[in-house]
């Protein structure tokens, strides 16, 4: 996996924005029977994705001590097969001082949106959050 880019816009709004975009290849392993991209294959690049990219907005004694899923719900569009290169794009909709909500979304080159998914999340640590 690639990190591609990290875009922080941060507005009186929403103080957390952020988009980060990653890129990968899917390989042989990630696969299903028919050869494209296995659901819980996709649910756990969007995991592993959406919860790096919280890094980008942690800061001492925010989020800065680890995170766990409540949930992670996925909507499946349309196949990606195998061998193709993918672009996984994150972003934080909101970051409170426990509960952060992020939306992931998978991409094939040309842009044609394949997974989203939404990705509910639990800051835990240090009660000077």
């Amino acid at each position: 996996m690639t990190l591609e880019s990290v875009t922080s816009n941060p507005t009186p709004a929403e103080p957390h924005h952020c988009v980060t975009i990653y890129s990968l290849t899917v390989e042989p392993f990630m696969c299903n029977q028919s050869g494209n991209l296995h659901g819980g294959a996709a649910a756990t690049i969007f995991d592993t994705c959406t919860s790096i990219s919280v890094t980008a907005i942690s800061r001492d004694g925010f989020w800065d001590s680890g995170h766990v899923s409540r949930t992670l719900n996925c909507t499946y569009l349309r196949p990606v097969p195998g061998g193709e290169k993918i672009f996984v794009e994150c972003e934080i909709v909101h970051a409170g001082k426990r509960l952060g909500l992020l939306k992931g979304v998978i991409k094939t080159k040309d842009g044609k949106v394949c997974v989203t998914c939404e990705h509910n999340k639990a800051a835990v640590g240090g009660s000077n959050l």
